[in-house]
């Protein structure tokens, strides 16, 4: 009998691994920026010297082979320095997935600009060259493009689509720190990468967020686009020195990351590529065992990939595996079975309650005329890879070999019994 119908589940009742994760080291480096007086970027510090965002900027820009990074309070405040550092504003579209969570698309009108949802890969849940070719017009300006999950978007495929047609590429590398593509990490391919660091990310710090560029010019004008028009002085600060000067070359606004923030990122970076390999050990593992349960695959990984940041790891599975129930059953079934949450994507953005732009009138005067023209438009790779795709947090790879077969053991149950979820009225 299945755990949520009253059996033995298949974890005994140990504990996952929590995330995020920290150490002695975490807690001295974060005590000594709290002592430091020095919280902020714009408050001076009194013993000099660059701050700690400004630290942790470089570092996350040399980690990933990028020659500038600017730190910022959360992924969406990239998402947004971006877009306006290429001067993207009224007027102008900006093609995003349809299989993403809502912040690229708010981010598009947040500049004034329109965000025209694209149809996915139905297996990987990433744009794809042609889907980004069926949707350009004269008013188009830039493609984000989502790495998502557990792989990566296709560059070879989008890049060239994106050049010929002139177009400028931001990549949301959100869910993908440290994948690498042919021996170069994302973020790196397009005119700027920006990445979330929320607290359940592979770098995690509560919330914060960074955006690398090899462009000095957009550098530039993201550090001023996230601190009301300042800039770093271009020497070391002296003790009571500001390390902020006014600059005012294109107006900002406040998107700062705190020195207690940065603190916790530079010690979490130091170990990333540490529970890169352990995942990869655990993926390899879980994989192994798959093909042995009829129906369920990983997501597909390009073959050029050679280092990969797993967030959220994908199986999908094909349609009748588990009968009749539905993906929310199964989802509830498994968690029921392992005592750590198995859940399917999210719903895609067409039919997302998250995004709501006619709620607010500065969004709703042009996106009325967008929702119109997408009025209709099938999303079927969306729809798919939503209703076909199990997802569980890095986190449950981090454990040892006993955790995957739990996994393997309850994915088995689950599907030779998935009538019971029908029968009981779960579906």
């Amino acid at each position: 009998m299945l755990a949520i119908h009253g059996g033995t589940p298949v974890r005994d009742g140990r504990p996952w691994p929590q995330w995020p994760q920290y150490d002695d080291r975490t807690e001295r480096e974060l005590l000594a920026a709290l002592r430091s007086a020095r919280w902020s970027v714009s408050r001076h510090g009194p013993n000099g010297g660059k701050s700690r965002e400004r630290l942790f900027g470089a570092a996350f820009a040399h980690y990933n082979g990028a020659a500038h990074g600017v730190s910022v309070d959360h992924g969406s405040s990239a998402l947004v320095i971006a877009l306006e550092a290429l001067g993207i504003g009224p007027g102008d579209e900006v093609i995003v997935p349809g299989m993403t969570w809502v912040a690229p698309a708010s981010a598009v009108l947040r500049v004034g600009a329109l965000p025209v949802l694209a149809d996915v890969d139905p297996e990987t849940g990433c744009l794809t060259g042609e889907h980004i070719r069926g949707l350009i017009s004269d008013r188009t300006r830039a493609v984000i493009a989502v790495h998502l999950a557990c792989t990566a978007v296709r560059l070879d495929d989008i890049l060239g689509v994106v050049s010929d047609a002139g177009l400028r590429l931001i990549e949301d590398c959100s869910q993908s720190h440290g994948t690498r593509w042919a021996g170069r990490n994302v973020g790196t391919f397009g005119d700027i990468g920006v990445f979330s660091l929320g607290a359940a990310k592979t770098l995690a710090a509560g919330e914060a967020g960074v955006a690398i560029t090899d462009s000095t010019r957009l550098y530039e004008r993201m550090l001023m686009l996230r601190a009301d028009s300042r800039g770093y002085t271009t020497h070391e600060p002296a003790p009571g020195e500001d390390e902020l000067v006014e600059i005012g070359t294109v107006m900002g606004a406040n998107y700062c990351m705190s020195e207690l923030t940065a603190a916790i990122l530079l010690d979490q970076l130091r170990r990333l590529d540490h529970q890169h390999a352990l995942r990869a050990s655990r993926t390899k593992e879980l994989e192994a065992g798959l093909p042995d349960i009829p129906g369920l695959a990983p997501i597909p990984v390009p073959a050029q990939i050679d280092r990969r940041a797993v967030y959220e790891y994908g199986i999908q599975f094909r349609p009748g595996t588990f009968g009749d129930a539905s993906i929310e059953s199964v989802a509830a079934a498994l968690t029921a079975e392992l005592g750590t949450k198995i859940y399917p994507p999210r719903v895609p953005l067409h039919r997302s309650v998250l995004l709501r732009p006619e709620t607010k009138p500065r969004f709703a005067r042009w996106w009325n005329d967008a929702a119109a023209r997408a009025a209709g438009r099938p999303f079927p790779g969306a729809d798919h890879y939503r209703d076909h795709t199990l997802l569980m947090h890095h986190s449950v790879l981090l454990g040892d070999g006993g955790d995957i077969d739990d996994l393997l053991a309850a994915l088995s149950k689950v599907r030779a019994q998935a009538s019971s979820l029908t029968a009981k009225g779960m579906a």
